[in-house]
């Protein structure tokens, strides 16, 4: 046997001794793979945590895992729960952490959403989600649901879907946090309530200076999308209201349009030491419900398209002064402020003069096709 053969020998039985260790083997049945981790104010000043974990065992009746905790920072309480659980904790599968309003309006998510950056066995890909009511009661509820999914695959998949409809928007960990660090645009973050038998996407949480300081609506969420970003490759269904008749005795309700948007553009410049704003929308809409005569007339769709293009301006407005009530800027003006005007920027605070500015929405709407009237 020559030297050649001799190494490819040893080679051969080393080998397969060195690849068939395996040091970092995860039993999944003696790991808890937390997938929602629910928070909310303590009495005391700290945190209510509440951690939920499937069951993996097929032996098991169980869908869930549950455990409940008080502390004062997320590390000291998930170190605390590991010492409750017969598994081993893992953060690196959280889909959802559900924030209650109490905690939102306390400005302390960013603080507590940092640990999944210095983390990196954590998920800065779950959402920021915020419960109307108690994130402890949600998640306990969501789990005695027999005829929805698990409840992290439900709820992901409740609010990918508000998404795509535009009844909300796709808030997670990373990009909160990048938000929360610049100082010319707020976060906005879904808005979900437990309903008996569900639980419902109410729309999305305002907030300023990182704290939250307002809601929306499914409704108002859409037109923010549109000022915010765009809508198109969404399902936003638009319904207006308070059309008349032609012999003015009746309203004609049940107007619902499918929009999407074409385009969007907003023009900032400062004006005696204020800032003036005008955002111009164009918009397209497919009417898929009226209640109505036929729309084979063109006065009538014009007259129509007049009617809708007055409705949608005058929500968006109503929603931009709400905003600028609270404070909040979703849209990013002050970012664009900052881009354009840095040296008044730098001299104003920016949220006292985003309360102040004046803003206004320019809407254009055309309606490209029809469907059901009756």
């Amino acid at each position: 046997m020559n030297n050649i053969t001799k190494k490819l020998f040893i080679l051969l039985i080393i080998v397969p001794l060195i690849l068939c260790g395996c040091w970092d083997q995860v039993l999944v049945e003696k790991t808890g793979f937390i997938t929602i981790l629910g928070i909310e104010s303590a009495e005391n000043g700290g945190m209510k945590l509440t951690f939920a974990m499937p069951v993996i065992d097929p032996t098991s009746k169980a869908r869930g895992e549950i455990l409940d905790m008080e502390a004062n920072l997320l590390r000291e309480g998930r170190e605390k729960t590991s010492r409750t659980s017969s598994k081993t904790m893992l953060g690196g599968k959280v889909q959802l952490v559900l924030y209650s309003k109490e905690i939102s309006q306390r400005g302390v998510i960013s603080n507590i959403n940092s640990i999944f950056e210095r983390d990196a066995a954590n998920a800065v890909l779950a959402w920021v989600v915020i419960v109307d009511g108690s994130s402890r009661e949600l998640i306990h509820q969501v789990e005695n649901f027999n005829d929805k999914p698990r409840p992290s695959t439900y709820m992901n998949q409740l609010l990918q879907r508000a998404v795509h409809n535009a009844a909300t928007t796709e808030t997670r960990i990373y990009n909160y946090n990048l938000i929360s660090m610049a100082p010319g645009i707020d976060n906005i973050a879904p808005l979900i309530k437990l309903n008996p038998n569900s639980v419902e996407v109410k729309g999305s949480a305002l907030f300023s200076k990182g704290k939250m300081v307002g809601t929306i609506d499914n409704r108002q969420n859409g037109l923010l999308m549109a000022m915010m970003t765009t809508l198109k490759n969404k399902i936003y269904t638009y319904q207006a209201s308070d059309i008349i008749a032609e012999n003015n005795e009746s309203p004609k309700l049940g107007l619902a349009i499918h929009i999407d948007q074409k385009s969007k553009k907003i023009d900032v410049s400062i004006k005696n030491n204020k800032p003036v704003v005008d955002i111009k929308l164009v918009l397209n809409g497919i009417i898929d419900e009226y209640k109505s005569d036929n729309l084979n007339d063109e006065n009538k769709i014009k007259q129509l398209s007049e009617h809708v293009q007055e409705q949608i301006q005058k929500d968006c407005q109503k929603l931009i002064e709400y905003m600028q009530s609270v404070e909040s800027d979703p849209i990013g003006i002050g970012d664009i402020v900052r881009a354009k005007n840095n040296a008044y920027f730098k001299r104003v605070d920016w949220h006292t003069a985003y309360k102040e500015a004046t803003i206004t929405i320019h809407v254009k709407f055309n309606i490209n096709e029809y469907g059901s009237m009756y």
